[in-house]
């Protein structure tokens, strides 16, 4: 079970200017090297692999005194990028999706780079060359650091550790399962009657957003008071996207807190992302919020079941008798006499589909 753990570096000045020059170099290697290969490949026929990259490398750093004095890991990360682009592209054209051919990356597009696996002790990491750096471990590390890796985000940086936990834990009886029925007016519905309301974080903070954008468009194009007011607007949809995630983090934990399964339906949530409905569907996070179940399920010994979404709202959850229903019809009445809101019968179908997924069945 591999997972991210993610802190906020306290750096001093120095190693902030220096992670920020290696960003730089990175970048531009980057670039070189999916430049390379394409022209390899246009000209000559030739297809470039990441051992020759890194042979030509190793050649560069031994008559560049800049170049030795970049970590080689860090030095190796963009080349590895570019390889798994490469790899992502083939894999995508060989399984007849949209291919995506690898893009150069701009300065405000490339963020992060890999330092290996680094030394840590307490709430300090070593980096090759550039010594101790603290962050704040305000939460336990945990597992086997696989690799670390150097991000900044809107001027700020972060140490993100990927470990090895080890065998998910056995999944544990179902003795207590919900259905969710997601939406809009609210958040979701559970099959037991529960709802949670719709926090609307970024209707709350687009003022605040459009403010800030509002002042970037006045700025001059490659002026340092551009890139302030940048900087300003990227502050304001982290923001916005912090607060999504302790939501729905703290709702998967507390889900699981009081049921075993939690079965959800399988949405094509891209597909819906069209027409008026498009900034609340975005902003409702129902991606961020499945994913979020998914992970706390696996790492918690729980269920999460996905389930075709195919009826679930016209269906009576009572006798299976289809009832069509538009938008604006909130109420399911049935003729076999049940009558409840639309999203409390999806959600009792969605809980009836899992429990057949799952094939299990509650004990008491």
């Amino acid at each position: 079970m591999l997972r991210t753990f993610r802190y906020p570096a306290e750096l001093t000045k120095a190693q902030s200017a220096l992670f920020d020059e290696w960003l730089v170099r990175t970048q531009q290697l980057y670039n070189g090297a999916l430049q390379h290969r394409r022209d390899a490949y246009r000209r000559q026929g030739v297809s470039i692999s990441y051992n020759r990259q890194t042979a030509e490398l190793t050649e560069l750093r031994a008559e560049d005194a800049d170049w030795k004095a970049v970590p080689v890991e860090v030095a190796r990360s963009p080349l590895r990028r570019v390889d798994r682009a490469y790899k992502a592209f083939f894999r995508r054209v060989k399984r007849g999706e949209k291919p995506g051919f690898p893009r150069f990356r701009s300065r405000d597009r490339y963020t992060s780079f890999d330092v290996g696996r680094a030394k840590v002790s307490g709430n300090r990491v070593h980096v090759p060359k550039a010594g101790w750096l603290k962050f704040k471990l305000y939460r336990p590390l945990q597992g086997k650091i696989l690799n670390v890796t150097l991000r900044k985000e809107s001027g700020r940086w972060h140490v993100c550790f990927s470990c090895d936990l080890g065998a998910a834990p056995p999944k544990v009886v179902v003795r207590q399962m919900v259905g969710i029925d997601v939406g809009l007016t609210t958040f979701a519905t559970l099959s037991d009657g529960g709802e949670v309301a719709a926090p609307r974080l970024f209707r709350k903070g687009e003022d605040v957003l459009a403010r800030r954008q509002q002042t970037l468009a006045t700025k001059r194009r490659g002026s340092k008071s551009r890139r302030r007011a940048r900087t300003l607007v990227a502050k304001a949809h982290r923001h916005v996207r912090n607060q999504r995630l302790d939501f729905v983090r703290k709702l998967a934990c507390e889900l699981f807190g009081r049921y075993d399964l939690v079965a959800f339906e399988d949405l094509n949530i891209r597909g819906m992302v069209h027409g008026n409905l498009a900034k609340s569907i975005h902003d409702a996070a129902w991606g961020l919020f499945l994913r979020c179940l998914t992970d706390k399920a696996e790492s918690a010994g729980r269920w999460a079941i996905p389930v075709d979404p195919r009826g679930t709202t016209q269906n009576c959850s009572a006798c299976g008798t289809r009832v069509p229903k538009g938008l604006a019809d909130r109420a399911h009445t049935c003729n076999c006499g049940l009558v409840l809101g639309r999203d409390l019968n999806a959600a009792r179908n969605i809980e009836a589909l899992g429990r057949s997924a799952a094939a299990v069945r509650p004990k008491s």
